[in-house]
């Protein structure tokens, strides 16, 4: 069973040096895999698109989006939890232990952004909804 996580869900709108918040909702239990979706999210001079992050039950995740800023050197920083269906949080995704992705952009030019990431295996039947931070 492949469940699929539509739109973006408390979004918390960035202005510039602030960090961007969002929750996308799905349920990882009993599928092989589930992934988790976001629509448009923009921090700072950042604009990130269609974001989706794969998630394995063997812990290995996959991360795929589109970003662009309207300034030079500029770079994207994320951080992503996994949460249960409280929203209490059940760990990270992190790649090399660590939790910070980044990704530089160029100014006024869209790039695809591909990432991999692992996370505890164990809790895979407990995710419910990932959290997204972001700063630009």
């Amino acid at each position: 069973m492949l469940v699929l996580a539509i739109g973006t869900v408390f979004a918390t709108p960035a202005s510039a040096g602030t960090t961007a918040s969002t929750t996308a909702l799905a349920t990882c239990t009993g599928a092989d895999s589930c992934w988790f979706t976001w629509g448009r999210i923009q921090a700072g001079d950042c604009t990130m698109e269609n974001a989706k992050w794969t998630l394995r039950r063997n812990g290995s995740a996959s991360f795929e989006a589109t970003i662009v800023s309207s300034d030079s050197n500029d770079a994207w920083l994320m951080w992503v939890n996994t949460l249960d269906s409280n929203g209490i949080v059940l760990g990270p995704i992190h790649h090399g232990g660590d939790t910070k992705f980044v990704k530089g952009t160029v100014k006024n030019v869209w790039h695809w952004w591909f990432a991999e990431g692992s996370f505890d295996a164990g809790f895979f039947d407990r995710i419910h909804s990932m959290r997204l931070k972001s700063h630009c």
